[in-house]
């Protein structure tokens, strides 16, 4: 029985290995540190990520199924300023659920949600909602070499510039969707768009249920911490930034220092044992400092996205069903 389980850890670690190896065939020619401005005074973190939807419009193209809106935040690149997403919708102006699904960094399309999502949830009558991170898919500037590679890098005040638009975008949507939907909202957010979707939770009192799949929290602990952030740790110690300064300024995406708008009983965290992308003790520092929300702790490492799909998809549903059903109080 031992030996079992250390086979299935030492699968574990050498898939999410072998796909960090890849995912590293891609990666920065050039340095994107840039030095950061100055801290003066803590930021009010209703302030920052705050959101005004009065001025914008959400269209939606019931032909083509995607959705678009102007971003309310502007960037250097105009072409990531736009949002373009899909949208599955089931009976406009109903009571079905609505869930918005946040992909991971560098992801390129929506394929692996859906591969774990649609066809289960299209059966039960939910509208769908596929949400493009910023610098990703649609928003990705020609000149990058992947997608989020201008998201997350040693360009310190670009990347909480980034993590800020993100999260502007997505209220934005979920205030429109308020407007024409009287269904629940859910947050479904993978790796990059679970640190995403946390950060919303402890911004947006508007959501009914939150579900965080193999989760990052501190952005500063995975950089310094994970095979993932390797390259961007080295960029950022060759221009004088240690991890100490890092945490400082980007302590305004950290989602472990808020609480939840959210019930906690709302909110569900899935996590890998083995996860080689994301540190389980900076997964296990969220759950704590939000008060141990429902878990679900998978033996598999980052892989598991793709390895325990159906998994994942079966815990999700069950878990958005139960709260349905209880109406979320």
């Amino acid at each position: 029985m031992y030996l079992k389980g250390e086979c299935k850890v030492l699968f574990s670690k050498f898939i999410d290995h072998y796909a960090l190896n890849q995912l590293h065939k891609k990666k920065s020619k050039k340095s994107q540190f840039s030095v950061p401005k100055e801290i003066l005074e803590p930021i009010r973190r209703e302030d920052f990520y705050q959101v005004n939807t009065k001025d914008v419009q959400v269209n939606i193209d019931y032909d083509t199924g995607i959705y678009r809106f102007k971003s309310i935040v502007t960037s250097e690149f105009p072409i990531n300023d736009l949002v373009s997403g899909e949208v599955y919708l089931h009976a406009e102006g109903a009571a079905n659920p609505n869930v918005i699904f946040v992909h991971g960094w560098r992801m390129n399309s929506y394929s692996k949600l859906k591969s774990m999502y649609h066809s289960r949830m299209s059966q039960l009558g939910w509208n769908m909602y596929y949400f493009p991170l910023a610098y990703h898919m649609d928003r990705t500037p020609p000149h990058s070499l992947y997608n989020g590679e201008l998201m997350i890098s040693a360009n310190i005040d670009r990347t909480v510039a980034a993590a800020r638009q993100s999260i502007i975008d997505l209220r934005t949507l979920i205030h429109s969707i308020k407007q024409i939907n009287d269904g629940p909202i859910i947050l479904v957010g993978v790796s990059l768009g679970g640190w995403i979707t946390n950060l919303i939770a402890t911004l947006e009192s508007e959501l009914d249920a939150v579900v965080s799949v193999f989760y990052a929290n501190r952005l500063a602990y995975s950089i310094w911490n994970t095979i993932p952030g390797r390259y961007i740790k080295e960029d950022l110690l060759q221009n004088g930034i240690d991890y100490k300064a890092l945490l400082k300024h980007w302590e305004i995406t950290d989602p472990s220092l808020a609480l939840p708008k959210i019930k906690k009983d709302n909110i569900l965290l899935i996590s890998g044992k083995y996860d080689q992308y994301i540190s389980l003790e900076d997964a296990d520092y969220l759950w704590e400092s939000w008060g141990k929300p429902p878990r679900k702790l998978y033996n598999c490492g980052h892989s598991g996205i793709v390895l325990q799909q159906k998994k994942i998809a079966e815990d999700t549903i069950t878990f958005i069903q139960e709260r349905i059903k209880s109406g979320y109080s």
